[in-house]
């Protein structure tokens, strides 16, 4: 392998392969730059809720809330609530962005264990993030604040908000607005073949077929990890013994009351077998069940899924398209081998109970 990168492949033109090539068309010069776009393999798609860290990514590229966020069904999000966790009908709690502050009273996070243990009625399941996060309050009463006078404490939009919004759209936005721009160059194609040699990757052989070279190859290429794992062969690490949900069902839900339903915030809720997503875009809500096989069938776990979309949003489930979606907990032993580096699923995966997908990969 060269010790000078002059030419970089990405392989797969997801949210994973085009973040990837963002970064790079924004951060090195005199670089070659290729993504291969396979015109055969649907995108994932379905990482739809992210974490405050991403602002500092897209401040790190150079893109605005204004410009990308109507491109791609964008909404902003506070928090994630977690709800029915001890139980159907119990309530839910907040997990708010921000750092945690001490009220006036010198509360602090340590005393909250003996507040709730002597208290137990007087203090509710999110009394905890509304006294140490006030931007709780806020995310509850469905509202948002750039909180311009800066009163808030403990909080910051430009750092402590993340967003909400449609993968396959961001990835297409990317694509056209900073990757192509900058001289990033597209191989609508298919990989078919991939030729080794003890530095990595010698090359690529395409559906067409030519044939691609690189000094670094970027494995985006989702679970098959067609690069790092298939061709290189490292080993894949899983942790299905302590992650056990590797299945689940997703579906696009239309609004019907979108001032109460779309909420600055992700709602993940527990079921008998597993958890909900609820993740709301501008324009529709995102929303999937997260399950493991062991326990329970495809066909009872989209039962169960459809039972909880007719109870929480008052439709008609039979009405909407469901997608299934096989998971794959766990991490390679490397993430950079020889000339290749994995980003997103294809270096690991963590069941997203808390928006990792897309943190994991910027």
């Amino acid at each position: 392998m060269s010790t000078k990168i002059k030419k970089i492949v990405i392989v797969g033109g997801g949210s994973a392969g085009w973040m990837s090539a963002a970064t790079f068309a924004t951060q090195l010069d005199k670089v070659e730059i290729v993504v291969i776009e396979s015109p055969d393999f649907p995108v994932l798609g379905v990482g739809e809720s992210t974490l405050g860290g991403i602002r500092h990514w897209t401040s790190l590229i150079g893109i605005e809330d204004k410009d990308f966020m109507p491109k791609v069904d964008g909404s902003y999000k506070l928090s994630i609530k977690f709800t029915d966790f001890e139980g159907t009908g119990t309530g839910g709690f907040h997990y708010p962005f921000g750092a945690s502050v001490t009220p006036i009273e010198q509360v602090t996070q340590n005393d909250w264990w003996f507040l709730k243990g002597n208290r137990p009625k007087f203090f509710d399941k999110s009394a905890y993030a509304r006294c140490h996060y006030p931007i709780t309050s806020v995310a509850e009463q469905n509202r948002i604040s750039t909180d311009s006078t800066g009163k808030t404490p403990g909080f910051n939009f430009s750092y402590d908000t993340a967003y909400h919004f449609d993968a396959i759209a961001f990835g297409q936005y990317l694509k056209e607005a900073i990757c192509l721009p900058r001289g990033v160059k597209l191989i609508p194609s298919t990989v078919d073949g991939v030729v080794t040699n003890e530095n990595g990757v010698e090359s690529l052989k395409l559906k067409d077929g030519s044939t691609v070279t690189a000094d670094l190859f970027v494995d985006c290429t989702g679970f098959k990890s067609m690069l790092l794992g298939d061709a290189l062969g490292v080993k894949f690490n899983s942790t299905e013994n302590i992650i056990p949900n590797n299945n689940a069902w997703a579906t696009q839900i239309p609004y019907k009351d979108k001032d109460k339903q779309l909420e600055p915030f992700t709602n993940c809720t527990a079921l008998k077998n597993g958890w909900v997503w609820n993740i709301p875009l501008w324009s529709r809500i995102g929303a999937g069940y997260a399950y493991s096989d062991d326990y329970i069938t495809s066909e009872e776990a989209l039962a169960e899924f459809k039972k909880h979309i007719k109870k929480t949003y008052k439709i008609n489930p039979e009405n909407l398209e469901y997608r299934p979606i096989k998971m794959k907990n766990g991490i390679h032993e490397k993430l950079w081998h020889k000339n290749v580096v994995a980003i997103g699923l294809s270096s690991g995966f963590i069941e997203p109970l808390e928006s990792t997908g897309l943190l994991t990969t910027y």
